[in-house]
């Protein structure tokens, strides 16, 4: 089904996979550089969406195993993945 919603996307939008993959490469760049370069160890990802690969706190935690990540978002669906999948190293607390 997300592939094929996918397509239908990108058949409208010829730029969206370019534009989607850009963005996840963005925000891995962004809390890695945060982590592990300017010492942030708290972090706040509003409109988490459903998860996929190296989320905030994996790529967070990579570099800082103490990092803290808050998720935030408001649909139910969302939130039941989230509280299914979502965990932290041994440090952390879900």
């Amino acid at each position: 089904m997300d592939r094929r919603v996918g397509a239908q996307i990108a058949a409208v939008f010829p730029g969206f996979v370019l534009a989607a993959r850009t963005s996840r490469m963005f925000l891995g760049r962004a809390v890695r550089y945060l982590a592990a370069d300017s010492g942030a160890r708290q972090f706040l990802d509003i409109g988490t969406g459903l998860l996929t690969a190296d989320n905030t706190h994996e790529v967070a935690q990579r570099a800082a195993p103490d990092a803290k990540i808050v998720f935030v978002d408001n649909d139910p669906l969302v939130l039941a993945h989230a509280a299914a999948l979502l965990t932290s190293g041994r440090r952390g607390r879900r």
